[in-house]
């Protein structure tokens, strides 16, 4: 189970990591970083949608239960997919909040 966690966290942790980044860069870096994120995200989630197929019957292959007859991976890319894009709107607000602050600071100093 932890080897699928890893899977699925792998897309929102680098996200992370490259918003964290940002911070070092201008405000531009910053938004276009997140858009490109958002997109990489939703790709990954229509992608992963798209590889389901149809579901199978456990009878006709000769499994015993419809679960071992599933191909999970993309269960996994859809799942990290959409954990990414909710990490991009998480993100996004807080970005805005943080801006919003830094602005006012800056007037309110100046």
């Amino acid at each position: 189970m932890g080897v699928v966690l890893a899977c699925v966290l792998v897309l929102p942790v680098v996200i992370l990591l490259g918003w964290i980044a940002s911070w070092w860069g201008t405000r531009r870096l910053r938004w276009i970083g997140l858009a490109v994120a958002t997109a990489v995200s939703v790709v990954c989630a229509v992608i992963g949608q798209d590889a389901m197929g149809p579901r199978t019957d456990p009878h006709t292959l000769g499994c015993s239960s419809a679960l071992e007859c599933t191909d999970l991976r993309p269960v996994f890319v859809l799942a990290s997919g959409l954990l990414g894009f909710v990490s991009c709107l998480v993100l996004a607000v807080l970005t805005l909040v943080v801006e919003t602050v830094v602005r006012a600071r800056r007037k309110a100093s100046a």
